[in-house]
C-alpha cells in the first residue's frame, strides 16, 4: 500500500520530506537579501560627519544673513526646530551681540542653533568682504542646519523634503560643491543682491546642480550669490 504526501492547512508541520527543501529556500533567500543591502548600503554616501559640539557663548559682529563673525570666524546662525532667526537678526545687522546656543559642526561648515542673543558694548568692526570674481560651480543645495549633522543623512533625495521645510522657514541654504572652491567645498547661498534666495529654490535642493554667480569671501566663509532660477542639471 503507497501513501502519497498531502497538505493539512490547520497543521503547523509541513509535508514529510519538505523540510529540507524549505529550510535552503528559507536559508538562499536570507542570503540574497543580505547581499542586496550591502550592495545598496556601498553605494550610499556615509552621511557621517556632522557632530554635536554643545553649548557655546559667542561675542562677535553680527550679519542679517544670518552670519555671526567671531574672531575671523563665521557662524551661520539658525534657530529652533527648522526655523531660522532673520527677525532678530535684522535689527542686530552690524552690532557687536553675544549669542548663546548650541553648536553643531561638519568640516569647515559650523552653526549656531540660536537660544537668544542680545546687543552688547565694544567696537562692532564690520568684515572685509574680498570679491574672488564669477564662477560657474556644480553641487547640491543643503539646509545648513541638517548638513551640519542634525539629522543624518542630511543631503540626498532622502532628505529633499526635509531640506525644503527648513530652507522655506529660513534656515541658511548652502551649496555643497563637487569639488573644493577656494579651499572650501561649502558656500552659503544668496541671490544676486546678497539676499535671501526666492522660494523657487526648493526645486532645485537636494538635487545636483550647475549654476552661474559671483563669489565673496567673509572671514573664513565664502557666500555664492546666485540666480536660482537660471539653475539647471548638468
Amino acid at each position: 500500500m503507497t501513501q502519497d504526501r498531502f497538505f493539512i492547512g490547520w497543521s503547523w508541520r509541513s509535508a514529510r520530506g519538505l523540510t529540507w527543501f524549505m529550510a535552503a529556500v528559507a536559508a538562499v533567500f536570507l542570503i540574497g537579501l543580505t547581499g542586496l543591502s550591502l550592495a545598496l548600503g556601498s553605494s550610499v554616501d556615509d552621511p557621517g560627519g556632522g557632530r554635536f559640539v554643545g553649548n557655546r557663548t559667542v561675542t562677535g559682529v553680527l550679519l542679517a544673513n544670518p552670519l555671526l563673525i567671531a574672531d575671523g570666524h563665521a557662524m551661520l546662525l539658525a534657530g529652533g526646530g527648522k526655523f531660522g532667526v532673520q527677525a532678530q537678526a535684522a535689527s542686530l545687522d552690524g552690532k557687536r551681540v553675544t549669542v548663546d546656543g548650541f553648536s553643531v559642526q561638519r568640516g569647515t561648515v559650523e552653526m549656531l542653533l540660536v537660544w537668544g542673543m542680545h546687543a552688547v558694548d565694544g567696537p562692532a568692526t564690520p568684515p572685509v568682504e574680498q570679491p574672488l570674481g564669477t564662477w560657474r560651480l556644480t553641487g547640491e543645495i543643503c539646509d545648513g542646519k541638517c548638513y551640519s549633522g542634525v539629522m543624518r543623512p542630511g543631503s540626498g533625495l532622502a532628505h529633499k523634503a526635509c531640506a525644503n521645510v527648513c530652507l522655506l522657514n529660513g534656515v541658511p541654504p548652502v551649496l555643497v560643491t563637487t569639488a573644493p572652491v577656494q579651499g572650501s567645498q561649502f558656500l552659503l547661498l544668496a541671490d544676486p543682491d546678497g539676499r535671501a534666495l526666492p522660494d523657487a529654490l526648493r526645486d532645485h535642493v537636494a538635487i545636483r546642480q550647475r549654476m552661474d554667480g559671483t563669489i565673496t569671501r567673509v572671514a573664513d566663509v565664502l557666500i555664492f550669490r546666485t540666480d536660482i532660477s537660471a539653475a539647471h542639471e548638468p
